[in-house]
């Protein structure tokens, strides 16, 4: 489903005048984000629907699905069953209580143990330039996707889903990657302009420190670099001297006349 879609080149748009974005080229630093920071108050908000247990018969399916599937972890716990299951089905009685507790919960969780790095498939996004570069006067890092997606560096990688459909996860569905996909990499139509790409990474069991979201992406990943429309002489002077010991290629963006698209011209090398 994922495999057959990988944009060949992923983009980190970011500002020069920012030293925390600075070192993205400085430094090979790049930052994991908690979902907490994200714009998005769905992004890595999709759970399953428990409002779908509307009868008896689904909410004991669920709750003896669960005690089989925990039944070991309980017992090692020393918590009678009996008494465990007639709690878990007196909560299930209220799904609207239930379902704002597991989101409640799952978002905690979320926050705490994922760390999220987003990209984009587009070099050229007009808005995307005005959002996250500086208005046009700062740049973008184009790294081979492949070799992030593959380096170990992270966890799994690949482009965002877009829908007007909220999705489907099935309280009685088994985890899959398709879910896991879901729950991470899938936002509404809204966002689609953005072509986001994204690399995850679950940090558990224990919570990651500022230290760990911080990731040092080898210099050989980079691909390019894209410079805005409106960076100043000075910023283009001192990113062409790094790109330029490390080899890599540098463009300078342009508008195309009479058209709401940009180019660009390679400006070294």
């Amino acid at each position: 489903m994922y495999a057959d879609n990988y944009p060949p080149i992923i983009y980190k748009y970011r500002s020069w005048n920012n030293p925390f974005h600075k070192k993205i080229l400085t430094d090979g630093e790049v930052y994991l984000s908690s979902p907490k920071h994200f714009n998005d108050p769905f992004d890595f908000g999709i759970v399953q629907n428990f409002l779908t247990l509307d009868t008896t018969e689904k909410i004991e399916r669920y709750v003896d699905a669960g005690m089989i599937k925990h039944r070991e972890f309980l017992l090692r716990k020393g918590i009678d069953l009996e008494k465990d299951r007639e709690f878990q089905l007196k909560r299930l009685q209220n799904l609207d209580a239930y379902q704002e507790e597991y989101e409640h919960l799952n978002s905690e969780a979320v926050n705490k143990s994922y760390g999220v790095l987003s990209l984009s498939a587009r070099w050229d996004s007009i808005l995307m330039w005005s959002h996250y570069a500086d208005y046009h006067k700062g740049f973008n890092i184009g790294y081979n996707e492949a070799k992030m997606r593959e380096s170990g560096l992270f966890g799994k990688g690949g482009p965002v889903m877009y829908s007007d459909e909220y999705p489907h996860l099935d309280v009685f569905g088994t985890h899959s990657i398709e879910s896991s996909f879901k729950q991470t990499h899938y936002k509404s139509e809204e966002w689609a302009y953005e072509e986001e790409y994204r690399l995850t990474k679950l940090f558990f069991p224990k919570p990651p420190t500022e230290e760990d979201r911080t990731v040092k992406v080898p210099f050989e990943f980079v691909e390019e670099i894209n410079l805005g429309i409106k960076i100043s002489d000075e910023d283009k002077s001192e990113i062409v001297k790094i790109a330029d010991k490390m080899n890599i290629k540098v463009f300078q963006t342009k508008k195309i006349p009479f058209k709401f698209k940009l180019k660009r011209n390679q400006i070294n090398g």
